[in-house]
């Protein structure tokens, strides 16, 4: 019977799975991306800034990244301190992200029923926080509906009221 502890393991089959971010040495990032790239210390090939700095640039992230750093850069602008991760303004704000992902979501996937109703609970929601900080606090809202390109619909009257 053979141990398999005694065995050797090649180190290629035993080494952890690759970063998911790309990695590159830091001396050769920084080179790659200086303005002054033109010669490399390391003598093989040519090194292209504009093609390093393409490749390591957030367009390259997978779609729920950019979604995830699009939510956290919208409840960072709209913190009214550095603990804010839950006041009316940054909910509705991170709402109007998660609704912007969605519906181009739902462009590409038009028969996703469970998203479309998950889509039509954040509008429901997101409706609700609006109310209630027009409610509470106008100039807030008024911000709010500017800075995240909003409509008021405030004074919408109901179509369906007889006149």
């Amino acid at each position: 019977m053979i141990s398999l502890a005694s065995q050797s393991v090649p180190p290629s089959l035993s080494a952890s799975p690759p970063p998911l971010t790309p990695s590159l040495p830091p001396r050769l990032l920084a080179s790659c991306l200086s303005s002054d790239a033109g010669e490399t210390s390391g003598g093989g090939g040519d090194i292209k800034p504009d093609l390093v700095r393409q490749y390591l640039s957030s367009e390259q992230h997978a779609a729920s990244q950019r979604n995830r750093e699009a939510l956290a850069a919208a409840r960072e602008s709209f913190a009214t301190h550095a603990h804010d991760v839950g006041g009316t303004e940054v909910q509705i704000a991170a709402l109007t992200e998660r609704i912007r992902y969605m519906t181009d979501h739902l462009r590409t996937h038009r028969k996703d029923k469970a998203s479309r109703l998950g889509l039509v609970a954040m509008l429901e929601r997101r409706k609700k926080l609006l109310k209630y900080l027009r409610r509470s606090d106008g100039d807030s809202y008024g911000e709010v509906i500017y800075r995240l390109g909003l409509k008021d619909r405030s004074f919408v009257e109901d179509k369906y009221l007889k006149k």
